[in-house]
């Protein structure tokens, strides 16, 4: 689907057997329910790298990472906005006062427990089995969840990332710039 609206919305499906039977309306396939809010969205979960064994070094260390883009075209001030792998938690990691990114712009934080390295530390890891993660909007604002990505069992020293048709797929670590899909096996 395309071109929606902001607003709401759900799938229902049904279908033919092979005998040309439609299934019943009352037993239609239901999708989640998904909200489109385009004009809010200029902040996305760009790409996670949750199985960092030897990909990218940080000061030598090897976190998971995250990274977030700043798809508008203007400044975003990020202070206030969360990230957590927990809905029941909303809370577990807030960007600091005075964060913003700029239009274009990505913004690595790193998935662990702050470690006297630089940057931005989340204060806990993330999953390799599989998990969801969130960005929230500041607390003050409400619970509003402006992004999400969620992501199965994954490769050591790959990461998931949206590609160029917004899309997400598998990818060659690429922090703080333009993601790079790699390509994988026939699904069939």
């Amino acid at each position: 689907l395309s071109g929606l609206a902001d607003g709401t919305y759900t799938v229902f499906v049904i279908g033919r057997d092979g005998s040309g039977t439609w299934q019943d309306e009352a037993d239609a396939t239901v999708s989640r329910t998904w909200a489109v809010l385009s004009g809010s969205r200029t902040i996305v979960i760009n790409e996670v790298l949750a199985l960092n064994n030897l990909a990218v070094i940080h000061e030598g260390t090897f976190p998971d990472m995250i990274e977030l883009r700043n798809v508008s075209g203007a400044s975003v001030n990020l202070a206030g906005m969360r990230l957590t792998d927990d809905l029941g938690n909303p809370n577990k990691f807030s960007f600091p006062a005075g964060t913003s990114l700029g239009a274009g712009n990505y913004q690595v934080v790193y998935a662990n427990n702050p470690d006297g390295t630089s940057g931005l530390h989340l204060g806990f890891g993330l999953n390799q089995d599989g998990e969801t993660l969130y960005l929230l909007e500041p607390a003050a604002q409400g619970n509003r969840i402006l992004d999400s990505v969620e992501f199965g069992l994954q490769l050591a020293d790959w990461s998931v990332g949206r590609l160029y048709n917004g899309q997400w797929g598998l990818c060659a670590p690429s922090f703080g710039s333009a993601n790079s899909g790699v390509g994988t096996g026939d699904p069939t």
